[in-house]
């Protein structure tokens, strides 16, 4: 397994849900400590890595490290958790999920459904709801109120690992996916020169309102930021004007969110070497961190690389290590050439 593979899988198989990122921090000290020169945190929780370089110029790298999650919202009678969503999620995904409840301990249940034996016609057409669903963890509601507290946080029991075709599944690619570019991209960065100072940002609270990235690019104030996040990856039932192919590389999104001689730079840079990437059309806002760094201080210049990821929002989300890699080169080589050019030229209107 290569390590960028490594760390994927670790950081997939910890939990970060939006608001509650600090549970598994050491996760990301650990492997980032290795490629980086400092850290440091902002007060949304937000994880910055610093590797220096020889002038005074700042890149900030942004990828959010939050998934999706539930929130224990009442213990039943019967000792049932009830419980809301964290970000966006289609209850239909939850249904016959194994879960993780962070309380006094952790507790594993599951979110079971009416059997169709006693389910009527009636009732099978109707769209599940969040309230139609519960988390049985078998115990009484006794034992349940001595351990869970109304407020811990649940995600899904999923263990990350491998397709064929070099493809990787499990929750939360939305987007660990982008943090694991980051990394592959500090890699890189140790085998080719930067001049800038490099922060590589993993931000917080994302799925419920960017708010991670407005602290931290706030507290950086970057000269200039990559925004790194997922895009839908293509299948069947989806139009391939609105997708992207998997192992085909990034996409490299058009739009007001983004500086466009800083995106035709970074398109440059990809064909000068030979790197496989895809558009992305976003005309009036992309939906990502870059939303929130472009209004940062007095204006950062934004560009964005989405990663294709299939099934987002479920817990069986895939992507190609191939994109990973191929994004985070991509992105080093973008460093170093942006660090050797007129940085007025690429970055001004």
């Amino acid at each position: 397994m290569s390590k960028t593979k490594d760390f994927l899988f670790d950081i997939c198989n910890s939990a970060f849900v939006s608001g509650h990122e600090h549970i598994n921090g050491q996760v990301l000290e650990k492997h980032f400590s290795e490629l980086t020169d400092g850290f440091e945190k902002d007060k949304l929780g937000s994880y910055i890595f610093t590797k220096k370089g020889s002038n005074d110029k700042k890149i900030m790298l942004a990828a959010h490290i939050d998934e999706i999650g539930l929130m224990v919202t009442d213990i039943h009678d019967d000792g049932f958790l009830r419980f809301r969503a964290i970000g966006g999620i289609n209850p239909a995904s939850l249904i016959a999920q194994d879960v993780v409840v962070f309380a006094k301990e952790k507790l594993r249940g599951v979110i079971g459904i009416k059997p169709p034996h006693i389910t009527s016609a009636a009732e099978m057409k109707k769209a599940v709801k969040i309230d139609d669903l519960f988390i049985d963890i078998g115990m009484s509601k006794e034992k349940a109120e001595k351990l869970v507290t109304i407020g811990d946080i649940v995600t899904i029991h999923r263990e990350a690992m491998s397709l064929e075709n070099n493809m990787v599944t499990c929750k939360a690619l939305d987007n660990r996916a982008g943090v694991a570019v980051m990394y592959e991209a500090a890699k890189e960065l140790q085998k080719i020169s930067h001049k800038s100072n490099i922060y590589f940002t993993a931000t917080t609270q994302e799925e419920v309102g960017l708010r991670g990235a407005t602290s931290s690019s706030y507290k950086i104030n970057p000269d200039l930021a990559i925004i790194l996040d997922v895009g839908f990856g293509s299948t069947p039932e989806l139009s391939s004007s609105d997708t992207f192919k998997m192992g085909k590389g990034g996409g490299i999104c058009l739009g007001a969110n983004f500086n466009p001689k800083l995106t035709k730079k970074l398109r440059d840079v990809a064909k000068q070497y030979n790197y496989d990437t895809q558009l992305e059309i976003a005309p009036s806002g992309s939906g990502t961190d870059a939303i929130a760094v472009q209004i940062a201080q007095t204006g950062v210049p934004c560009v964005l690389v989405s990663i294709p990821l299939r099934y987002m929002h479920t817990s069986v989300e895939v992507v190609s290590m191939s994109d990973i890699e191929s994004i985070g080169s991509l992105v080093a080589r973008f460093i170093n050439e942006i660090d050797n050019s007129d940085w007025e030229e690429i970055t001004c209107f």
